[in-house]
């Protein structure tokens, strides 16, 4: 009996070292295989515009839905942490809003799941502002994101904008009895402010990042010069210019960093260079205004007075295609980024080297 014992140990012994030896393998076997390419720049398709024989000025790179698109595997720790206790990330929901800073990291607001997506481009890891590490968030449909690590999270039912560091912990909260529904958040670094649009009452206000506190604010409600109908995006250029959306009026306002006006351009129509309900604004490094019309599902590229250069892209669930989007950001390598709100997804686009 006691032999018998003493195998019964033997062999349950051995099964449990063969069992560590099979998830060592495992780990490291996941570790050393190669990882897949990421799908935001590995394009499925080739898409580019104007059409052929046309020089191609905007090429499409790819998308984002989930962290499987950074071209990751999760490690075996990992997916048996998700298989244990279920929590695998989720998937874009209602992306609305998305911002890129020079680390490689790529915020995304996303008022459907109440979080902001935190895509690491460069170190190919995920993480989110939301549910456990920020619960309170109720709509956070605005966001930037500074070259510290810095996140500023618009939430358009709470009325401030919330500011995280680069370890996602809370640190500050902007303008608490100030702001009524803030959307669109730009940063100028040089000014070290941040640009908020506020919806309801038809204005841009200005905080200082050192002291958190409104140092200026322009616009009201009407259809004259510095005046708005719900504007809801905005976008600041290097020379420190500000571009708004003020999408009821049907146009892009410029103004200096002051609030001064500098010009205005569009109307309403169906028409090349109009605009049906014109949303998402960025700048590119070389002043051309690049507008996304939630109406039209494209993006058209306008030379800092106004004039159209080039409209791309179009509705649709395919590549290059949008339904309903929403905010676009340009890096300085002048990748372009646009929330593709209801096909739930960040698409990729490049300009190319001859662009107009």
């Amino acid at each position: 009996m006691l032999k018998c014992g003493r195998s019964r140990e033997l062999v349950a012994s051995a099964f449990r070292r063969l069992g560590i030896f099979a998830a060592i393998a495992t780990a490291l076997a996941c570790a050393v295989s190669p990882l897949p390419p990421p799908n935001w720049n590995h394009p499925e398709i080739a898409l580019s515009w104007p059409e052929a024989p046309e020089p191609a000025r905007i090429e499409y790179m790819g998308v984002l839905r989930n962290p499987a698109d950074l071209g990751r595997k999760p490690g075996w720790f990992e997916r048996v942490k998700n298989a244990v206790f279920g929590t695998e990330p989720k998937s874009l929901l209602r992306p609305t809003a998305v911002a890129r800073n020079a680390a490689g990291v790529l915020a995304v607001a996303d008022p459907g799941l109440s979080v902001v997506h935190l895509f690491d481009l460069d170190r190919r890891e995920y993480s989110q502002i939301g549910e456990q590490s920020a619960s309170f968030l109720r709509s956070p449909i605005g966001v930037a994101v500074d070259d510290s690590g810095s996140i500023y999270v618009a939430d358009s039912v709470l009325g401030r904008v919330f500011v995280f560091d680069a370890s996602r912990d809370l640190v500050a909260e902007l303008g608490e009895g100030e702001l009524t529904r803030p959307v669109g958040v730009a940063l100028d670094p040089s000014q070290e402010h941040l640009y908020v649009v506020d919806t309801i009452e038809c204005e841009v206000v200005a905080f200082d990042l050192s002291s958190g506190r409104a140092v200026n604010r322009f616009g009201r409600r009407g259809v004259g010069p510095t005046e708005f109908n719900a504007p809801t995006y905005v976008a600041v250029a290097r020379d420190g210019s500000i571009s708004v959306s003020d999408s009821l009026n049907f146009r892009i306002q410029r103004f200096r960093p002051d609030g001064t006006p500098i010009a205005s351009f569009g109307l309403p129509g169906d028409g090349a260079g109009h605009f049906a309900r014109p949303k998402g604004v960025a700048i590119d490094t070389e002043g051309r205004i690049y507008v996304v019309d939630a109406g039209f599902e494209n993006i058209q590229i306008f030379d800092p007075d106004g004039v159209l250069l080039l409209p791309f892209a179009g509705p649709g669930t395919g590549p290059g295609q949008f339904s309903l989007p929403g905010g676009l950001f340009i890096d300085s390598t002048n990748t372009i980024w646009v929330a593709d709100a209801f096909n739930r997804r960040i698409q990729v686009f490049r300009l190319v080297e001859h662009a107009p």
